[in-house]
């Protein structure tokens, strides 16, 4: 599976990427923005996208992943401290194949993409 990584905090972006590889999946990218995010799926098409719900400056990972799913079908998981600021219209938009709440564990994470992996059938 490859995955793309929408995530704005540089430290936690690459210890999801240590962790995505470690568990055998592709990270084709990380993005710290929306703009980012839009120009590495349109490049790459990536199975996935993990993405945070904010982004630096005036970004929003749930816009990001409303685009990437609207117009590119790639579904992603919402990876966010800030679950509790999803409203039902971004749930709506990005429809998230799953949403994982910060901080998370390895096991937890690798759980989530598990589960991704096999509702998606790849």
């Amino acid at each position: 599976m490859r995955i793309l990584i929408v995530e704005d905090e540089v430290f936690i972006a690459l210890d999801l990427e240590m962790q995505l590889m470690d568990m055998g999946y592709e990270v084709v990218g990380i993005a710290g923005t929306k703009e980012t995010a839009i120009e590495m799926a349109c490049a790459h098409v990536p199975d996935l996208a993990l993405v945070d719900l904010h982004l630096a400056g005036p970004s929003s990972g749930a816009e990001a992943a409303a685009f990437m799913r609207a117009e590119l079908g790639v579904p992603s998981v919402i990876v966010s401290g800030s679950l509790h600021e999803l409203t039902e219209a971004d749930i709506a938009a990005t429809a998230p194949v799953a949403l994982l709440g910060k901080p998370f564990s390895p096991v937890k994470l690798h759980a989530v993409i598990r589960g991704v992996d096999a509702v998606l059938d790849r």
